[in-house]
């Protein structure tokens, strides 16, 4: 999660105000800046007294360090007014497409400016590719000794092995897929599909444009998607579940549904390149149809008594379930142990009861079973960036 100035982590460098200052009449001066979107930052100024820095218009991100060394820089959103200590470099990065600022100093300020080398790449959340469009998907069954002699086409085609056993040759090289693997063909690849003597096949296509939209340093390579057999993955397998039950809605909206699924389809895929992947085995469908009513009513129960002190010994007792089980119902399905999930949702829950204004911090931590005001505000911190009572201060200001 991204740090604020607002937070503890930004005490080091500097703090935040409400009031703007007012530089007339007290030996300070101010100047109006502007700063527009960039990806690269190659300057950092210092300077040796205090700096006020109030955001006028647009939003920004503070990068600041101790010392001119891009590889020590922190990133933190400006949030209120801040005020930087003596001898902090800094530069303000904006992220809309504008930023104008308001920096306030010492009349007897001196000024460094640092030139960056390496420069700071900021890291934008941007999108890197979109499927454009789907242009088709099909669920197919073939019985043994099916051949399709093969095509090539200038857009990607995904098929997903749902059951059974399927031979696919790509550009001359013979892959070999079995009951939920899948494989992409790229834009021009020719391919062929066949079902091997003895066996069946029953498979999903989907056919889709793809467009790599961003710049030139963070392109994508389809080449990781490519010429390669994916083997089962609890995620994907899910996505592709999930757009195949979609596609059949006729809800409204389903089509942008299909479109987000396939895309994080892709974007698992490009993902598995750098994760250390651990054999995985499905799990068989009746199981599966099992484990989600069964995680279905454990959820619901612990949402339902979250206000109680509820223990994983007393769920295990009511659902009949073994510690090692449960433990095991949640990792694979939710990939958390059920005692980080009920936290989390307690914390949650917290938030927005502090949200409501109600209650005092002491009265939710309380209600929500929490053992102490302490380890309440300890554990928000850790999760939202700052304490309960910063939060709500964030909130309802005077």
């Amino acid at each position: 999660m991204q740090l604020k100035t607002s937070s503890k982590a930004f005490g080091k460098y500097g703090s935040v105000y409400k009031q703007p200052v007012q530089p007339v009449g007290s030996g300070m001066i101010s100047r109006n800046w502007n700063v527009t979107a960039k990806r690269v930052i190659s300057q950092l100024y210092c300077f040796n007294c205090e700096v006020f820095l109030e955001v006028q218009s647009g939003m920004a991100v503070l990068l600041v360090g101790e010392s001119p060394n891009s590889q020590c820089l922190e990133s933190f959103a400006v949030h209120r007014l801040v005020r930087l200590k003596p001898h902090i470099y800094f530069a303000l990065v904006a992220l809309t497409s504008k930023v104008t600022y308001k920096l306030i100093t010492a009349e007897s300020y001196s000024i460094t400016v640092e030139t960056l080398s390496p420069a700071y790449l900021f890291e934008r959340i941007l999108p890197r590719i979109q499927i454009t469009e789907i242009l088709g998907y099909y669920y197919s069954v073939r019985n043994s000794g099916y051949r399709f002699i093969g095509e090539e086409h200038p857009y990607f085609e995904l098929t997903y092995v749902d059951m059974g056993t399927m031979v696919s040759e790509v550009d001359g090289q013979t892959y070999e897929l079995h009951e939920k693997d899948l494989m992409i063909y790229g834009s021009g690849q020719f391919h062929t599909q066949s079902i091997p003597d003895g066996c069946s096949c029953s498979y999903t296509t989907i056919l889709f444009e793809m467009e790599n939209i961003s710049d030139s340093a963070e392109g994508v390579h389809y080449e990781a998607l490519l010429n390669k057999v994916f083997g089962y993955d609890k995620k994907t397998h899910t996505l592709i579940k999930s757009f195949i039950t979609e596609s059949s809605t006729q809800l409204p909206y389903m089509n942008s549904l299909m479109l987000c699924l396939l895309q994080e389809t892709i974007i698992r895929l490009l993902q598995s390149e750098f994760l250390e992947k651990k054999t995985e085995k499905p799990v068989p469908e009746i199981r599966q149809h099992y484990q989600d009513e069964l995680l279905e009513k454990i959820i619901n129960y612990i949402d339902e008594t979250i206000y109680e002190p509820i223990t994983v010994a007393e769920i295990c007792q009511k659902f009949s379930l073994s510690r090692s089980s449960l433990q095991i119902l949640f990792n694979e399905n939710l990939s958390q142990t059920p005692k980080k999930y009920i936290n989390e949702l307690k914390l949650e829950k917290g938030r927005q009861m502090i949200c409501e204004n109600k209650y005092t911090i002491s009265e939710i931590a309380l209600m929500l079973g929490f053992n102490s005001i302490h380890y309440f505000s300890r554990a928000f911190t850790q999760k939202y960036g700052m304490a309960p009572s910063e939060y709500s201060k964030s909130l309802f200001k005077t």
